[in-house]
């Protein structure tokens, strides 16, 4: 009797052992699996929140491109052409007279200070915009400056002013010296229009080369002086402003690059003969 009860004791007792070593192994390993599963849960909800945020901002983001797009159209489409640039110069020549704003100078470069490239949103056409400076001196108040400004900023081109300076006119009581830099911008295409201005400047080139051959020792003969006046007659120029025209005729007609300066002072005379 003492050995069957010990030997179902011995057998319970082995049944809880077996049990409860099996409980602690398997619950175990399952434990850390759970709580490993639980981590990455809470890792992907995270990344899910985030997410979210982000995807809750793509409208406010698409609203912002949208923006962008246009108002770079916008801008492109206030760009004048390279072949609009004389009208830009005088558009703003005479926005500073009808203000009542002296003009003691002004001087725009015949060459670009700085160009670059820009895809146009609209067409996807890449675009060369180039940057020309004009050097301003004006006489002028504060009030008509200040109207100059205003009206430029709603003219159809976009033009930039900077490095403005002002200072009182000794010689004149109540009027200032202005002087700034306006950057007048052109745009032409930088793959097929640039392709085909290449060619015709060298075609240009080659037929100006074979005048001035043809012409022989009469145009050498001239000096820059000679060229300029009979290149402001040809022009009929009435203000500074065409001064662009005037160095752009003997470009084109006898290939020569002039003094700016010279040119300018020759104007000036003829203006004041008028």
């Amino acid at each position: 009797m003492d050995k069957q009860k010990n030997l179902f004791i011995g057998t319970i007792a082995l049944v809880v052992l077996t049990c409860g070593g099996w409980y602690f192994m398997y619950f175990s390993e399952l434990n850390k699996s759970l709580e490993k599963m639980s981590a990455n849960y809470n890792q992907l909800k995270n990344e899910k929140n985030k997410y979210t945020q982000i995807k809750n901002k793509f409208p406010a983001i698409e609203k912002e491109w949208i923006e962008l797009k246009n108002d770079l159209s916008s801008l492109i489409q206030k760009i004048p052409t390279d072949k609009q640039f004389d009208n830009v110069t005088k558009m703003l020549f005479s926005l500073m007279e009808k203000n009542k704003l002296a003009v003691d100078n002004f001087n725009p470069s015949l060459a670009p200070l700085d160009e670059k490239q820009i895809m146009n949103p609209e067409t996807k056409e890449t675009i060369l915009v180039e940057k020309y400076p004009i050097d301003v001196e004006l006489r002028g108040n504060f009030i008509d400056f200040g109207n100059f400004l205003d009206q430029l900023a709603f003219s159809n081109y976009y033009l930039t002013i900077s490095n403005i300076q002002i200072s009182q006119n000794p010689y004149t009581e109540g009027e200032q010296k202005i002087s700034f830099i306006s950057y007048v911008y052109t745009k032409n295409s930088s793959t097929t229009a640039g392709i085909v201005q290449n060619n015709q400047n060298f075609a240009s080139a080659a037929t100006s080369n074979k005048k001035n051959s043809d012409s022989g020792d009469i145009t050498l003969e001239k000096s820059d002086e000679d060229i300029i006046t009979e290149a402001i007659q040809t022009t009929g120029a009435t203000s500074l402003i065409d001064i662009v025209k005037i160095i752009k005729h003997i470009k084109e007609k006898t290939g020569k690059e002039v003094d700016e300066n010279l040119a300018i002072s020759l104007l000036q005379k003829r203006l004041k003969n008028l």
